[in-house]
């Protein structure tokens, strides 16, 4: 049996509909989260944080839509349920 070839790590680091990494909002916000952290480590920790605790969890403002999911919105509205809440903890 042959085994599939490796994929290349690049293709699982692009932007996405819902993880726009490359915003301008998102990144700079991620610079923001963790510019007194030296490590990668430190980094996530520091990302994880402030999405839990600097993103408002809001049950009530459910939006399905390809822009409310959007990590970029997320940070734009600065609320949203655990789902936004996930897509822009990994973009």
């Amino acid at each position: 049996m042959v085994a599939p070839p490796d994929p290349d790590v690049a293709d699982y680091l692009r932007p996405t509909d819902f993880i726009d990494s490359d915003s301008p909002d998102v990144m700079e916000y991620a610079r923001a989260a963790t510019s007194d952290r030296t490590t990668d480590v430190g980094k996530a920790v520091a990302l994880y944080y402030a999405v839990r605790d600097g993103i408002r969890y809001d049950p009530y403002s459910v939006d399905l839509s390809v822009t409310g999911l959007r990590a970029s919105s997320t940070v734009i509205r600065g609320s949203a349920f655990c789902v936004p809440k996930a897509v822009l903890l990994a973009a």
